[in-house]
């Protein structure tokens, strides 16, 4: 009778253990559920607080402190970088499309006569020769004979304006997330620590802590910090030369460097414009201008990637690269990160294994 009870007991106990996993698990489906429409503004703050947090505390220490204002004047500041060159780009698209259909619409719209190296260019070169001197003979007819293609680069291009501006939008709201964490990152990082902490230990938990803040940090300045000085040298040399829609380009060069995207594959087409279009001193001098930007981050990459981490370059890199195909570009930091962490879990994993063949090495010798 009393293992009949004892039988009965440990089955209640076993279902009892059920019922509360299965509730947790649904509270915790739930939850993310609510929260999943705001993952990818929080993940993104989180990513520009980390890494915009050794200037807070400089901040805050200089304002005696006040660690709310210095929040708050990082929060201004990156909205302002993000929306100045936003609205001229928005800005300048609107006027130029508007431009070109008040042309196309009075009729007045003048094409200039392809230059005859055009047609000397590889592969490509005589078909766009030939529809650029359609263009230049007759804008209507041209028009009216490429609509199918003209209407299906409009699509793409407002689809390109539609993504830009959902993208704008979310980095709004992801720089105003930080903002918030930078004025409680008091409080904010040590339930990170302790969460660590309970998950591998309290003294590996917090080098696990320290390398991810510092993993974000060197992406944020080996990936984009090097993407950013080499579109600015590239898109220097743009405007100063003058190549048509050179602001698209620079966009084009920035999203390409940040990809890891050979950058060559827009200075190349470039500099044979240049040659064919312009020639003379001025393609040679875009020419040197434009390599020496292409191969600026194979100087300034090694400089800015790993610097301060006992993770290997490598391991952050594949991550970032690995991280954005899988995930786009919030995948640099995320795929990073993981990465890290799985290097380190692995190292911890091996060093104890190490250490349990070196104990028993003793303890064999011992005996």
């Amino acid at each position: 009778m009393s293992e009949k009870k004892a039988t009965n007991t440990i089955g209640k106990e076993n279902i009892e253990t059920y019922v509360k996993t299965a509730l947790i698990f649904l509270v915790v489906v739930i939850c993310f559920l609510i929260f999943k429409p705001f993952l990818v503004p929080v993940i993104w703050g989180m990513i520009i607080a980390i890494a915009f947090h050794p200037l807070h505390i400089r901040l805050t220490k200089l304002l005696k402190g006040k660690s709310g204002l210095s929040a708050t004047i990082i929060t201004l500041v990156l909205l302002a970088i993000l929306l100045v060159p936003s609205g001229t780009f928005v800005d300048s698209l609107f006027v130029n499309v508007k431009e070109i259909a008040g042309h196309l619409k009075t009729g007045d719209l003048v094409v200039n006569e392809p230059p005859e190296k055009v047609a000397d260019w590889p592969l490509v070169g005589k078909s766009i020769y030939n529809s650029w001197h359609e263009f230049a003979v007759d804008v209507k007819d041209a028009a009216v004979q490429f609509q199918p293609q003209i209407q299906a680069l409009g699509q793409k291009v407002l689809g390109f304006f539609k993504s830009f501006m959902g993208s704008i939008l979310v980095f709004m709201l992801s720089i105003i997330i930080s903002g918030i964490f930078l004025a409680n990152s008091t409080s904010g990082y040590p339930f990170i620590y302790k969460l660590f902490g309970r998950l591998v230990g309290e003294e590996k938990g917090t080098e696990m802590v320290n390398n991810s803040k510092k993993t974000v940090s060197s992406v944020v300045t080996g990936i984009l910090g090097t993407a950013i000085i080499q579109t600015a040298i590239i898109s220097a040399a743009l405007f100063v030369f003058k190549i048509p829609l050179a602001a698209v380009l620079t966009l084009v060069t920035f999203f390409f460097a940040v990809a890891q995207i050979p950058v060559f594959l827009i200075i190349i087409p470039l500099i044979i414009y240049m040659f064919s279009a312009v020639g003379g001193t001025p393609a040679v001098l875009f020419t040197i201008w434009g390599i020496v930007g292409a191969l600026s981050d194979n100087v300034l990459k090694p400089m800015l990637l790993g610097r301060g981490l006992n993770i290997p370059m490598l391991v952050i890199l594949i991550g970032a690269i690995g991280g954005m195909l899988l995930m786009g570009m919030i995948g640099l930091f995320i795929g990073a990160v993981v990465l890290a962490l799985g290097y380190q879990i692995l190292q911890l994993w091996m060093n104890d294994v190490k250490e349990k063949l070196e104990a028993t090495d003793v303890k064999i010798q011992e005996d």
